[in-house]
C-alpha cells in the first residue's frame, strides 16, 4: 500500500497511507448521490411552503450551498465529507498544518475542471500517476487525501516500539520537539557507539549539538543527557499522535499539550 510521510509543525514525522483511486472515486459518488437526494428535497420543500416570488431566490440559494458541499464539509469537518468518511478518508495537507480557507477554495474550484467538465477522467488519471495521491486541486493547494482505516492499529505499532514512559513521567525540556527525528537517532546512536567502542567524542558533539539546538546548558552526564532527551520526545511525540488518532489535530505546542494532560 502506497503511503506518505507528514512532517508535522511539530517535527514529528507520521506515515500515513494513501487513499486509493477506487475509494476516492467510490467517496465521490456517495457525496453525489447525498447532493442530489439533499438539492431535491430542499427544493421540493421550498417549492410547497414558500411564496412563489421568493421560491427561485432561495432555491438559487440553497442549490449554491449544495454546489459548495465539497470545501464546506472540507473546511469544517477537519477534512472530512460524508462520503469521505464513509469511506475512512481525510483530505490533509502534506506539510502537517491545518487546513485554510485558501486550500479547500483552491481543490475545490480546480475540481470542477478534473472532476465535473471531464467526468473524473483528469481526475483519475493524475492521481494514479502522482506518487503522493494528488489530483491537481491538491497539488496546487499542497494537500493529499489519506486512508485513516489503519490509523489507530499503525499508532499503537508506532508506539509500541518506544520506551515506556511510568505514568507520572515529568518531562524535562518543553521544546524538544525542535529535534527532528533524525536528530533523536544520530543521539541514539552516539550512545550505542560508545558502549560498544567507549568512543566519547561523537556522544560529546552529539549532545553540544542537542543544547544548541533547544538552547539549554546541562551539567549532566551525557547518556544521562540523552536518556532524558529521548524520553522526553517520546513524551511529547505520544501526545501529539494520540491528538491525530482523536482526528482532533497535532498544531498544538508542547506547553499547551502538557496543559491537556
Amino acid at each position: 500500500m502506497d503511503s506518505i510521510r507528514i512532517q508535522t509543525a511539530q517535527n514529528v514525522t507520521i506515515e500515513q497511507p494513501l487513499a486509493g483511486v477506487g475509494d476516492r472515486i467510490v467517496a465521490g459518488f456517495l457525496d453525489l448521490i447525498i447532493q442530489v437526494i439533499v438539492a431535491l428535497i430542499g427544493s421540493s420543500i421550498i417549492g410547497a411552503l414558500v411564496d412563489s416570488s421568493l421560491q427561485v431566490w432561495l432555491i438559487i440559494g440553497y442549490n449554491v450551498l449544495i454546489l459548495t458541499y465539497h470545501p464546506l464539509s472540507e473546511l469544517f469537518f477537519n477534512g472530512v465529507s460524508i462520503g469521505k468518511r464513509i469511506m475512512r478518508l481525510r483530505v490533509v495537507k502534506i506539510d502537517g498544518s491545518a487546513l485554510g480557507v485558501g486550500d479547500v477554495l483552491l481543490r475545490w474550484l480546480l475540481s470542477l475542471i478534473e472532476i465535473f467538465m471531464t467526468y473524473g477522467g483528469l481526475a483519475t488519471l493524475v492521481v494514479a500517476l502522482n506518487p503522493k495521491g494528488q489530483r491537481l486541486g491538491d497539488m496546487a493547494a499542497g494537500t493529499t487525501v489519506i486512508r485513516t482505516r489503519n490509523s489507530i492499529g499503525q499508532l499503537k505499532q508506532n508506539l509500541a516500539r518506544r520506551p515506556k514512559l511510568p505514568d507520572d513521567y515529568e518531562p524535562s525540556y518543553s521544546n524538544v520537539l525542535d529535534l527532528s527525528d533524525k536528530e533523536i537517532e544520530i543521539c541514539r546512536r552516539t550512545v550505542r557507539l560508545f558502549r560498544l567502542r567507549q568512543d566519547r567524542q561523537p556522544m560529546e558533539l552529539a549532545k553540544e549539538m542537542v543544547e544548541k539546538r533547544l538552547g539549554i546548558e546541562s551539567d549532566l552526564h551525557p547518556i544521562k543527557f540523552m536518556d532524558i532527551i529521548e524520553k522526553d520526545y517520546v513524551y511529547y511525540s505520544q501526545l501529539a499522535e494520540e491528538k491525530l488518532k482523536m482526528g482532533t489535530g497535532i498544531s498544538t505546542s508542547p506547553e499547551e499539550d502538557q496543559a491537556q494532560v
